[in-house]
């Protein structure tokens, strides 16, 4: 070889080595910890019901895995929104969800049922590297590149058997329905069957063999409180009726000369119709809301260190301190409140580490947490860290 062509070869080795990093380590990917993951999010789960109710698989799962002691979701605890921010790892301002309805001012229509997310979710994520998800009954996830099965753990036992899926979502939408029928003090029957689903499911693992190559997440969406305590606003839209606002509740009772759209939701959210409020009536708004004792009045500026955005879930926020709602219920449950922002969240199994309580954690660390068990780069996309302190390294 003469000594231009191999000084060239030595050039071009070099550049393939030194030059192009970026590039192959956008495509490389982590240590694959767990051969699967299941994601079992129990809506409406309390924290508090591990130590209220025996719930010996679930106390096992924390025995042998990490329990975050200060899990918390994302404002307003409820429901659609922190489903979303789990499956994305994106706080509400970045999925475009940032309730379970919305005023939209672009149409002055009030919607239910928000799908619309903005970001890419977990079974899409997979799909995108070949990887397979099932979800059982989850609301968000139809035509997201998930398999769909039915709730239950025969369903349950069906998709494994059938797909082998590296992820699989299995949603409990009862603690949730019951929690809000009865209330956090009456849930033995509920969570002893929930526990008890959960512990065959463990039992499929363990007849697989597969138990010691799968991770577990266990997660809520939102804490539960009971409704029967101590009122902060009961006539509160009445009072700015009083003062001479005209308000829609509805869709239907938006009107011409409607001036402000609320929707109550645990908290009260306050959306002001375009043109309809100057500064002398924002002040007279604000100066009746700063009489309500034991609530925050969040705006703009609070809401968006919330990581919420202010145009999508209202202008200004009513929201109840601890131990307080904005109208005493008859003592049922219920959450959308600061106080319900602290969830469930257990990690146990492939890759976990155990016998361990941890503190803080946030709804939107469980997607990247699942990228990271399955050998995945984290996206821009996820606002959410990986819950290193939980991993084996």
């Amino acid at each position: 070889m003469r000594l231009g062509d191999y000084v060239l070869l030595l050039s071009l080795v070099f550049t393939l080595i030194f030059a192009s990093p970026f590039i192959s380590r956008a495509h490389a990917k982590n240590q694959r910890l767990a051969d699967h993951v299941i994601l079992i999010i129990l809506d409406g789960f309390n924290p508090d019901y591990m130590a209220m109710y025996d719930l010996p698989n679930l106390r096992s799962l924390a025995n042998n895995g990490v329990l975050f002691a200060k899990a918390k979701g994302i404002f307003p605890s409820n429901t659609t929104a922190n489903h979303t921010s789990i499956l994305t790892g994106a706080y509400p301002d970045r999925t475009g969800i940032p309730n379970n309805t919305m005023y939209d001012r672009k149409s002055d229509r009030l919607y239910g049922g928000l799908r619309n997310i903005q970001v890419p979710t977990l079974p899409e994520i997979l799909h995108s590297h070949g990887m397979v998800t099932v979800e059982q009954a989850h609301f968000l996830l139809d035509g997201r590149k998930a398999i769909s099965y039915a709730h239950g753990v025969d369903n349950f036992r069906k998709a494994m058997d059938t797909h082998n899926p590296d992820l699989l979502i299995y949603l409990e939408m009862d603690t949730d329905t019951q929690g809000h029928r009865r209330g956090p003090y009456n849930m033995k029957e509920t969570l002893l069957k929930v526990d008890s689903d959960i512990g065959q499911i463990l039992n499929y693992l363990d007849e697989k063999d597969i138990r010691d190559k799968t991770a577990i997440i266990v997660a809520s969406d939102h804490g539960m409180v009971e409704n029967s305590q101590p009122e902060v606003a009961p006539r509160l839209v009445d009072r700015l009726k009083d003062a001479g606002f005209t308000i829609a509740a509805t869709d239907r009772a938006i009107k011409k000369n409607t001036d402000i759209v609320a929707i109550t939701a645990g908290s009260l959210f306050l959306y002001f119709r375009e043109g309809r409020i100057d500064e002398t009536k924002y002040n007279t708004i604000m100066s009746i809301l700063e009489t309500i004792p034991n609530a925050d009045i969040l705006t703009e500026d609070e809401l968006r260190a919330m990581h919420t955005d202010p145009y999508a879930l209202g202008d200004i926020v009513v929201a109840p301190r601890p131990g307080y709602v904005l109208t005493t219920g008859s003592g049922g449950g219920m959450h959308g409140i600061p106080e319900t922002q602290h969830t469930t969240l257990i990690l146990s199994g492939a890759g976990i580490r155990e016998g361990q309580v941890q503190g803080r954690a946030n709804t939107v660390d469980i997607a990247p947490t699942i990228l990271h068990l399955l050998g995945l780069e984290v996206p821009d996309t996820m606002d959410g860290e990986v819950l290193k302190g939980a991993v084996i390294p």
